[in-house]
């Protein structure tokens, strides 16, 4: 299976599950689902945008609606949360490419290329978590959200040695390093951001030289799993808690796929 046709059977069988309506002819806003897309919503909007693209669902924009968004009275209430998408097949065609999706994904074989377009995904995935976490912890703390976006790259950095529950934990020793310079004074908030990211590439690299042993944070309840991350772990790769506590890596997909494969 391709790169493209692998994502794309990922995507579409996530936000058919957590976002169709009893028609299966739409989805429903962003805003309106019971669970999450993905782990960050930015990571849902590119997936929604990516089925767009691939010719498999579009905006619902129509006359109908043409006044609010023109008019744009309440336009920091109407955006891409709000918006609605159209499936662009049959009721009947929606239920047999949902599950030929599905049956692919759970039928997929540990190539080389397979291999390497999951783990792509894994990372995207991972990447996605510990950013969530970072804006939620920063938020719980009374900090700008929006400063966990400044270490997008010392979070990916972190990924690469260590699993989404262990860099959890790098990002608690973060904040409480943010708060502590914070305390101290000297620093402007507009450098905050900056600060928070020096100090989880700070702990990172203190954690890989001096070879911690990182403890696992659990998932708070107020992150809810979401819809692509179950189909991805249970499903699709057979991680199941190896895709939280696990860095990313084909050694570790190969692991959990061959498993499977041994127990079925």
């Amino acid at each position: 299976m391709e790169s493209t046709d692998l994502r794309a059977a990922l995507y579409f069988t996530a936000a058919v599950r957590v976002a169709a309506d009893s028609s299966l002819t739409r989805l429903l806003p962003l805003e309106l689902q019971k669970e999450p897309l993905s782990p960050h919503e930015k990571l849902s909007q590119r997936m929604l945008f990516s089925l767009q693209a691939l010719g498999m669902i579009e905006p619902e924009l129509s006359l109908v609606n043409v006044e609010d968004w023109l008019t744009a009275r309440g336009w920091g209430e109407i955006g891409l949360g709000t918006l609605a998408w159209r499936i662009r097949w049959t009721k009947q065609d929606c239920r047999e490419r949902t599950a030929l999706a599905s049956e692919l994904l759970r039928r997929i074989e540990p190539s080389e290329s397979a291999l390497d377009a999951l783990l792509g995904i894994w990372e995207d995935l991972a990447l996605a978590e510990v950013l969530r976490y970072a804006g939620w912890t920063l938020a719980k703390s009374g900090c700008n959200p929006h400063w966990a976006e400044c270490a997008i790259s010392n979070l990916r950095e972190a990924l690469r040695t260590f699993s989404i529950t262990q860099v959890m934990y790098l990002i608690q020793l973060a904040m409480r390093s943010l708060a502590s310079t914070h305390q101290r004074g000297g620093v402007s908030s507009s450098q905050l951001g900056e600060v928070f990211a020096d100090s989880l590439s700070y702990f990172t690299r203190r954690a890989k030289l001096e070879k911690w042993a990182i403890r696992e944070v659990a998932r708070p309840t107020q992150l809810p799993i979401s819809a692509i991350a179950v189909v991805f772990a249970a499903e699709a790769t057979r991680l199941n808690d190896d895709y939280v506590t696990r860095a990313p890596s084909k050694a570790a997909l190969l692991d959990a796929m061959t498993r499977a494969r041994a127990v079925h």
